[in-house]
């Protein structure tokens, strides 16, 4: 119980039910709530329930799906807005440049870019410019960037992923000018065959255009509808101009190459090495849930390879031992192959595959905010500069051979 100005005890409040109380007034749901705290929905159902028992008063109506605050719980937004503006201003001037402590500079990245980020932190401990900040780096499952970001945990969120597929606006519109060609095509053959049938005489123009019926009447039968076919083709790219325009929005990346890695015990007889060489050989692969396991198996699937068998790993690393230890060939992606390769020690033979279609990775950053000023855009500058500086490095060490074809 706590004690009031008047001197009498009050039911205690607890910072985490507030907490909860905000959330879900800022989302107007209460699991986007949850996800904004990082809990369960049901964890958040108990907490605001204790806190309308402790208040007595409902803080919640349901109206159309959407949970819309009382007016009793209206009346405590302005102090909340108030106490948790306070609490983010507190924690910046408590561990803020100028607080008398180095604040600490975290930086998030997904497993697979643990070994790489050695380099990258180097670079950021070397930074003059960055001298005042402590930096420190943790790891997250990319779907945890985002509340990472959300709650300012991180400075800055790297993932690797694969592209987003299909990159269905191209696609659909080469899909609709098709329909449009072959409908027109469709069109002027009629045409034709109206002409040489009709002929010279006019008694016989009736009875040609009554046997010749007009293109949409009487069409022939087709594997496909045109008509549906272009429509469903325009509305894709359509849809996809929304997209595009989302697109623009989406976060930076950088295009990464695969590479495949072939044991050096495994005999070339002075054959180039390219996809095709994977027929009839051990293969080890990543994680199908993973974007970089669905990537390469689409790849192996397009190219026609059917691997002698497969292995599953959990990590790009994992799956590049194995190749050095001459169990079984892998594609991975090129900054952590640079790791294995110069560990490998001629163990392995690296090959970089080209970047066509979607054979490739991209490195995605995220950043939150910055509401502090010039002086956070500068630090988030540099961060960007100088994981483009590590990645190009790397990239220079690669093998220069590239797949032929």
């Amino acid at each position: 119980m706590a004690q009031s100005d008047t001197g009498t005890r009050e039911p205690g409040i607890r910072l985490r039910q507030l907490e909860m109380l905000w959330a879900v007034i800022e989302c107007g749901s209460m699991k986007g709530g949850a996800a904004q705290l990082g809990i369960s929905v049901p964890v958040v159902s108990r907490g605001l329930a204790q806190l309308e028992q402790t208040l007595g008063y409902s803080l919640f109506l349901r109206e159309g799906g959407k949970l819309v605050p009382t007016p009793e719980a209206e009346r405590l937004t302005p102090s909340l807005a108030r106490m948790f503006s306070a609490q983010s201003e507190l924690r910046r001037l408590a561990f803020g440049p100028g607080s008398g402590k180095r604040p600490r500079l975290v930086l998030a990245v997904t497993p697979g870019l643990e070994a790489f980020s050695a380099g990258w932190l180097t670079r950021i401990a070397a930074s003059e410019a960055l001298s005042e900040w402590l930096p420190s780096l943790e790891v997250l499952e990319v779907s945890q960037h985002d509340l990472a970001i959300r709650e300012g945990r991180v400075a800055m969120a790297v993932s690797l992923e694969a592209p987003p597929e299909p990159q269905g606006g191209k696609r659909a519109k080469t899909a609709a000018a098709r329909a449009r060609e072959l409908k027109a095509s469709l069109r002027q053959r009629a045409r034709e065959e109206t002409t040489l049938i009709e002929g010279d005489d006019d008694e016989a123009k009736p009875t040609a255009k009554a046997a010749m019926p007009e293109l949409g009447d009487d069409t022939p039968e087709l594997p496909f509808d045109v008509e549906d076919d272009a429509h469903n083709a325009e509305g894709t790219a359509s849809r996809s101009g929304t997209s595009d325009e989302a697109q623009a929005e989406a976060p930076p990346a950088l295009k990464l190459p695969l590479m495949l890695l072939w044991p050096s015990c495994w005999p070339l007889l002075d054959k180039p090495l390219t996809l095709a060489r994977l027929n009839e050989r051990p293969f080890v692969d990543l994680p199908e849930t993973s974007s970089q396991g669905r990537l390469i198996r689409g790849l192996l699937k397009r190219e026609r390879v059917t691997p002698a068998s497969l292995l599953e790993v959990a990590t790009p690393a994992s799956a590049g031992r194995l190749a050095r230890a001459g169990s079984a060939a892998t594609i991975i992606d090129a900054l952590s192959a640079l790791q294995v390769l110069e560990d490998a020690r001629g163990d392995l033979i690296g090959l970089p595959l080209s970047m066509r279609s979607e054979r490739y990775l991209e490195l995605k950053w995220q950043l939150p905010t910055a509401e502090e000023g010039e002086s956070l855009h500068a630090v988030q500058a540099l961060l960007i500069s100088l994981l483009e500086e590590e990645v190009a490095a790397s990239l220079a060490r690669l093998p220069l051979a590239d797949e032929e074809g």
